[in-house]
């Protein structure tokens, strides 16, 4: 598909998608691609009046397996609490000690939050008593936070400089630190490699773990071999500088400041094996949909885009009016219809029916016109009875011209015996 700037819905993408932008302005906006009427029609969560400059979405992500709980955090200490259900959405705001928010996560009846300033904040959602929220400092500075969604206990943490880079607690265990990356070597003028984990994404479970940085590195770890990285990638030559990562099997999506998309294999990170095209400005946040097929991407040109994450095929694209920061993509649920008991029967009859041949009307026939046709020799005879006698008379040949030869031969022989 060709770049354009236009809203737009590729005829192959049938997959039933929803999807949630939290943007610049602070608006919180549901689409729905998966509508045949209006797939670019957009609907504001949250109320315009009470937005401000500091209520720009800086977090956001499921809380729970089934993803029928959204969290959002803002550059303000507050963070929502969206329910998806039957009866629509409901809105629960929940007020912690520090700004900005720069990554959520829940685990049993607590909600966890990382904010800028480096520390780690765990809050009751339900408690007793008022009580102020427990503080983990994790170092000076945090630009992430991510929890495992295979296990749900285990987040992970990042930021600029070498005492926030990443770290992994277990939250079921009172926040404890189980690992901390180590850098790499220093370079040949024995200097400090810089580290800035912008961004991390669990691989398929809670020991593997990608990064990627604005100094234009990915890296891979292995919480169960070592604390440097197992795998990397550099882009000094290319200049890259990476703002968002998802990851999933073998493979890890990253985007870039500058609007490149980039695909890397973990098995051989010299170099990307996909790029995805269409990006006019920056990008900001990526998702993956639950089958990992779909790759969901928000821009700050405005746009939320989705990808084929094989093909690299753009599936769909919409304005959504602000600069969009972060993205969730969601399946929707498909509900079948109700069989009754007595239709099963027959369709069970019908399949143990043997399928039998259509009968095939055909006009009258003469019995002249089919007597004439059985007087007559089939072709079919006739040149297999010709083929047959011109391979005897060919073999035949064959035959003699041998024969001559020998006979030549010999006289050739005797006669070389008289003289």
């Amino acid at each position: 598909m060709k770049w354009t700037t236009a809203n737009l819905k590729h005829p192959n993408y049938t997959a039933q998608h929803e999807i949630y932008v939290g943007t610049h302005t602070g608006s919180f906006k549901h689409l729905l691609p998966a509508s045949e009427k209006s797939p670019h029609g957009q609907r504001n969560l949250s109320d315009l009046k009470d937005l401000d400059k500091e209520s720009r979405v800086t977090a956001l992500a499921f809380g729970n397996e089934a993803r029928t709980e959204i969290l959002l955090g803002r550059a303000k200490n507050i963070a929502e609490l969206h329910s998806i259900g039957e009866g629509g959405f409901s809105v629960r705001n929940v007020a912690f000690s520090a700004a900005p928010i720069v990554g959520l996560a829940r685990f049993n009846d607590k909600l966890i939050a990382g904010i800028g300033n480096g520390e780690l904040q765990s809050l009751e959602l339900d408690p007793e008593e008022e009580t102020p929220p427990v503080v983990i400092s994790t170092g000076t500075q945090m630009d992430h936070l991510r929890q495992c969604a295979q296990a749900r206990n285990i987040v992970a943490t990042g930021g600029k400089e070498r005492q926030n880079n990443l770290k992994v607690y277990d939250l079921s265990s009172d926040a404890k630190q189980i690992f901390t990356s180590k850098n790499l070597p220093n370079d040949y003028l024995q200097l400090e490699v810089p580290v800035w984990d912008s961004d991390i994404g669990f691989v398929d479970g809670p020991s593997v773990l990608a990064t990627c940085s604005r100094h234009g590195y990915v890296r891979l770890y292995d919480t169960r071999k070592q604390r440097r990285p197992v795998s990397c990638f550099a882009s000094e030559e290319h200049g890259m500088s990476f703002a968002a990562l998802v990851a999933r099997g073998n493979y890890i999506y990253t985007g870039t400041t500058m609007g490149a998309l980039k695909a890397f294999d973990t098995r051989r990170m010299k170099t990307h094996v996909h790029t995805y095209k269409g990006f006019t400005g920056g990008i900001s946040d990526l998702h993956l949909d639950p089958t990992g097929r779909f790759l969901s991407s928000a821009s700050l040109d405005r746009y939320v885009r989705v990808h084929d994450a094989d093909s690299t095929v753009l599936l769909y694209q919409c304005y959504v009016k602000s600069k969009a920061t972060k993205i969730l993509i969601r399946q929707l649920k498909e509900e079948k219809p109700e069989v009754d008991a007595a239709v099963e029967e027959e369709e069970e009859e019908v399949d143990d029916i043997v399928p039998q041949k259509p009968s095939i009307k055909t006009a009258p026939v003469d019995d002249e016109y089919e007597d004439m046709f059985e007087q007559m020799q089939t072709v079919g005879d006739s040149e297999e009875e010709s083929g047959a006698e011109d391979e005897a008379e060919a073999t035949a040949k064959v035959e003699g011209a041998k024969q001559k030869r020998k006979g030549a031969n010999q006289s050739q022989k005797t006669k070389k015996k008289k003289v």
